[in-house]
């Protein structure tokens, strides 16, 4: 069961702080998966395990499609606890400036159940990213 669920207006800029710095515990019945045919379901992917954190560039990298905030918003409609963390960077520009930039992390534990369920998920989605590649 969740242990505490973060519900803000539109969803936007939930942190670890919103949860008391406790990562909430998610079982099957809090959750839902994306479709494993998906783009939302890469991004999901993308977050496993638990404490990987990603940023809209590194997700464009992998998947070519810039908009991981609409995943990231749409993972959380479903359920999962997913946090903003805020950075500050230099850019390459002629003129060095800082640019903020939001790296995103899924911030849970998992029952036992579930985390078989992720595991499977993950194979699937791997398994298609594989078939895409290959060009099937």
């Amino acid at each position: 069961m969740i242990i505490t669920k973060v519900i803000r207006k539109n969803r936007r800029h939930i942190t670890i702080a919103d949860y008391q710095d406790t990562k909430p515990l998610l079982g099957s019945e809090n959750v839902n998966f994306p479709k494993t045919n998906t783009l939302q379901a890469r991004s999901f992917r993308r977050f496993l395990p638990a404490g990987v954190m990603l940023s809209h560039r590194e997700f464009d990298f992998v998947s070519s499609y810039y908009r991981l905030g609409a995943f990231i918003d749409r993972l959380r409609e479903k359920g999962w606890t997913i946090v903003n963390h805020d950075e500050v960077g230099l850019t390459t520009d002629i003129v060095p400036r800082k640019a903020k930039f939001t790296r995103y992390e899924l911030f849970a534990e998992f029952t036992p159940e579930l985390a078989e369920r992720i595991k499977e998920f993950c194979k699937a989605v791997d398994a298609f990213e594989a078939k895409h590649r290959k060009g099937e």
